[in-house]
């Protein structure tokens, strides 16, 4: 009976020093409510249903909800790291035709086993990035291209190029004016894929980080890249490169070249978003520039020499101030695969 008393008169106390209470606490009976009004001609007796919130849900959770049906659309990780020492000129580019009016189609490239190992799309102007339009009769090729790759679906060559159009100053498109950017994203988790959500495309990087494209215009709208117009100098000598910047957690390559492939005969600058902590190199802690021949092959294939996490997680770490970061909640660096 003592606990019994002591519970009731603890439970008494909480509720009488409960915030907001106008009177003192005192054990008065709650009355019941009242009997409905008779309804009167025309009206239901039945109660008002609670109000429903119409808000949409969190974009994150609308977003699980993707239907990722296509090969190209499927998140999956690398099926091997290194990629061959020879290109095989064994590949297709076909057009995937948008399911919505409105919105722009994509390429996407294929080999003849029916491997996807590559999609591409364009911002073929008349917009904020690119106020001038693609027109093909008009010998007029402005355009903001992005072209992600990943030779036989593995780790080793996984790349984005964008490449910016703009014609020289007689006005004539020329290959050798085209502004190169190659990029490389670490760690290398899984191989790029790109779905359609709404007006929008979203690509997931290598990262497992996403970008957000405009589905009709492919301008970036979210996600870890930024993006600004493109340079439409007509002096290529003062043009700038493709103004894409990734803003994500992971490690960064990115090489520039004007007409010409950046993996050759470049530096390369190789950035990182989560700097090392205790850091007092100033910007070395965050960025570290190498010639482009320490990490491509110059001949052949022009392969990326890092095949591994691993090996290019060594690599930084003996050149620059900073390794791979954590990406979510692993690791970034993974194992390398065991002896055979």
């Amino acid at each position: 009976m003592m606990k019994t008393s002591r519970a009731s008169t603890t439970s008494a106390l909480l509720f009488c020093i409960i915030p907001l209470a106008i009177t003192a606490c005192r054990p008065t009976p709650v009355a019941p409510p009242p009997p409905p009004e008779p309804a009167s001609e025309g009206q239901t007796t039945e109660p008002a249903p609670a109000e429903i919130s119409k808000a949409p849900p969190p974009a994150d959770l609308q977003k699980e909800k993707i239907l990722r049906h296509l090969p190209e659309s499927l998140i999956a990780g690398p099926e091997k790291d290194l990629a061959p020492r020879r290109i095989e000129y064994n590949t297709i580019v076909n057009l995937r035709p948008s399911e919505r009016p409105q919105n722009s189609s994509w390429r996407y490239r294929v080999t003849r086993q029916g491997q996807i190992v590559g999609f591409e799309f364009s911002n073929p102007g008349g917009n904020r990035i690119l106020p001038p339009r693609r027109d093909p009769v008009k010998n007029q090729f402005f355009a903001r291209d992005f072209q992600f790759r990943f030779d036989e679906r593995a780790r080793q060559d996984i790349h984005l190029m964008v490449s910016d159009w703009v014609p020289a100053r007689d006005r004539v498109f020329r290959l050798s004016d085209l502004m190169n950017s190659l990029m490389l994203f670490f760690p290398r988790d899984v191989l790029p894929a790109i779905v359609n959500w709404q007006n929008r495309n979203i690509v997931t990087l290598p990262t497992g980080e996403e970008v957000e494209f405009d589905a009709a215009t492919h301008e970036v709208v979210a996600g870890v890249f930024s993006e600004a117009p493109v340079d439409l100098n007509p002096d290529r000598a003062a043009r700038n490169f493709p103004a894409v910047a990734y803003r994500g957690k992971g490690v960064t390559i990115r090489a520039n070249s004007r007409g010409a492939d950046p993996r050759i005969g470049t530096a390369s600058l190789i950035t990182t978003g989560t700097p090392p902590q205790n850091c007092d190199k100033g910007i070395l802690c965050s960025q570290c520039e190498v010639p482009a021949k320490d990490l491509w092959e110059q001949s052949g294939a022009v392969r990326f020499k890092f095949a591994t996490d691993a090996d290019f997680d060594r690599f930084l770490l003996s050149r620059c101030s900073f390794g791979l970061p954590r990406i979510g909640a692993g690791f970034a660096v993974v194992a390398p695969p065991p002896a055979r």
